[in-house]
């Protein structure tokens, strides 16, 4: 958030606002990549951090994809966003149902489109993203251009 409101502050928002959408498709033209070989088991989640270069001109550089980011803190900042990064992934990972006797147990039944500081980017399992017109049976709508 910090770094939104800098760039906001001193390249506009229109500019910023694209910035961050070409990082969010950066991610995830990275992610449908290596799709078919990452594990999809709904008893476990993976964390991966992203390491971004952004140029003089705002444009995001994925610069590496870290399968299991280090969560070891050297200061202050650095231990507070990764304490914030663990609540919101907790937060998403074991929902405020997940203990109810009515919920079900194991399966995500997070359904919001933001967490923290987590952002739902797509989410490949609505039917709403797939009745984009022009898109055949099967595909996902592109967010590159």
């Amino acid at each position: 958030n910090n770094l939104r409101l800098y760039l906001e502050m001193t390249r506009g928002k229109e500019k910023t606002d694209k910035c961050f959408n070409d990082m969010q498709n950066a991610i995830y033209v990275a992610l449908k990549s290596v799709q078919s070989v990452m594990i999809n088991d709904k008893h476990c989640f993976e964390l991966y951090g992203f390491d971004v270069l952004i140029d003089s001109n705002l444009k995001p550089w994925l610069i590496e994809v870290n399968g299991s980011p280090s969560l070891t803190t050297t200061t202050e900042g650095d231990r507070k966003l990764k304490m914030e990064l663990l609540q919101d992934t907790f937060a998403i990972v074991v929902p405020q149902d997940w203990g109810s006797h009515e919920s079900k147990y194991g399966a995500n039944t997070y359904t919001g489109k933001s967490c923290g500081n987590f952002n739902l980017i797509i989410d490949e399992g609505t039917q709403e993203d797939r009745k984009k017109p022009g898109l055949k049976k099967g595909m996902l709508p592109p967010l590159w251009k």
